[in-house]
């Protein structure tokens, strides 16, 4: 498939942390549906191969050091483009595990197109189907204080509240406007107080269904509980302290601005508490570091 304009003019960031599989099949990939790409090594000792592998390739490598964590190596990424890639006019980002394949069909969309086209869109992203449940994300429509779900299941391009970060396709211009992504948060819930903060701007982001790609979060498991479909997140207790305290954090700093969200971040935590019960091992470990999280985030500064 020929790269048309949106293909040229947009970079494609790759953040790799654990290098736990093979990740040259995605570059070459990236290479040929994107203008640009760039590898961003974000563990705290170089991975000396991955450096390798970018210099064959000829494309862009970045030591980041998980200094800010997920929110530092995005930060850092944009900052490397701006000065090496000027001609950039969107940023796709990608996580080391994300299956990039469909990224070509969603810039030569035409639907995608035209939405990246208007000033008031921040991003354009592919749906993601986890590889762990075979379950399709489910994606928020958000009102000052009402909240709603799209299906998991859709084939349009649907304006929405959230997108995760991997596989969004974003305006450089948007980004801009919205400013640096929040390093005290570190990794979860990055993405979520970015697309408030480009709600809070009136920038809209969408999810096109016909385009999707797997995606791993956590280590997902499939379960029950009064009649829903649902899924445990699969995370050691390190990293449910993390998601207690961010998701606490959240809830209390958008409380008044967005106190529909507040509602959704509450039952965030409740369906985390659910999933680690009803599924996972070490329970109260995980429990325990969930519930000190959320009294943590609670005390966080506003401007973590």
């Amino acid at each position: 498939m020929p790269m048309n304009e949106l293909a040229a003019s947009t970079a494609a960031v790759v953040v790799v942390y654990r290098l736990a599989i093979d990740i040259e099949p995605t570059l070459l990939a990236l290479q040929g549906a994107v203008g640009q790409v760039l590898v961003v090594d974000n563990h705290p000792q170089r991975h000396h191969d991955l450096a390798a592998t970018a210099q064959r390739l000829d494309i862009g490598y970045l030591h980041a050091g998980n200094v800010g964590g997920l929110a530092g190596a995005y930060n850092r990424a944009l900052q490397w483009l701006q000065g090496h890639c000027p001609q950039s006019r969107q940023v796709v980002f990608l996580d080391e595990d994300s299956d990039a394949s469909p990224l070509q069909a969603l810039l030569a969309d035409a639907d995608t197109e035209r939405a990246l086209a208007q000033a008031q869109t921040a991003a354009v992203a592919a749906a993601y189907r986890d590889r762990a449940t075979g379950l399709r994300g489910r994606y928020i429509r958000l009102a000052r204080y009402r909240l709603s779900f799209n299906p998991r299941e859709f084939s349009d391009l649907r304006q929405v509240a959230f997108v995760i970060n991997s596989m969004s396709v974003w305006r450089l211009q948007a980004l801009q406007q919205i400013g640096p992504f929040n390093e005290g948060l570190a990794i979860d819930h990055v993405d979520t107080e970015y697309c408030l903060r480009a709600r809070q701007l009136a920038l809209l982001l969408y999810v096109h269904g016909s385009h999707e790609f797997a995606h791993s979060i956590g280590q997902r498991r499939r379960f029950r509980f009064l009649g829903r479909e649902m899924q445990a997140g699969g995370h050691g207790p390190e990293r449910r302290y993390l998601i207690g305290r961010n998701t606490s954090w959240l809830a209390r700093s958008w409380l008044w601005r967005e106190p529909a969200f507040a509602f959704l971040c509450a039952t965030r935590l409740a369906y985390e508490a659910v999933g680690i019960v009803a599924v996972e091992d070490r329970a109260l470990a995980k429990l325990g570091a969930l519930l000190r999280g959320a009294l943590s985030g609670l005390l966080m500064p506003r401007s973590a």
